[in-house]
């Protein structure tokens, strides 16, 4: 059966309950597909990368967005292009890896994106 989701907090709901296939859609499918490079850093690079995120939490302005200025460091430390790591802070490191621990992408164009169900050996 195939899970439909808009927003993070369906897709959370969505994994939680071990859906086989989960079809995301809008701009949670493109923010997904730029963050994906995260799950895919080194020990030290996700370090690094949760270290400068919590000091761009942190000092970031009174909208609480992430500035380019905070994230280009870390995108020359990790080579994550910027749009990634924003995403990245957006949906948060953490489920990032988790999600694409636990699924696959199938398929993707913009405004979607098809995971599918790692099979355990």
């Amino acid at each position: 059966m195939e899970t439909v989701v808009k927003t993070k907090e369906e897709l959370e709901k969505a994994k939680n309950s071990g859906a086989t296939s989960i079809l995301v859609k809008g701009e949670l499918a493109d923010k997904l597909k730029k963050s994906k490079k995260v799950a895919k850093l080194s020990a030290a690079g996700i370090a690094a990368l949760t270290a400068a995120l919590g000091v761009a939490t942190v000092t970031a302005p009174v909208t609480g967005g992430l500035s380019y200025f905070a994230a280009a460091p870390v995108a020359a430390l990790t080579g994550l292009e910027i749009a990634a790591i924003i995403a990245a802070a957006t949906l948060g490191v953490g489920f990032i890896i988790a999600l694409f621990l636990d699924y696959e992408e199938i398929e993707y164009s913009k405004g979607f994106l098809k995971l599918r169900k790692r099979q355990k050996p």
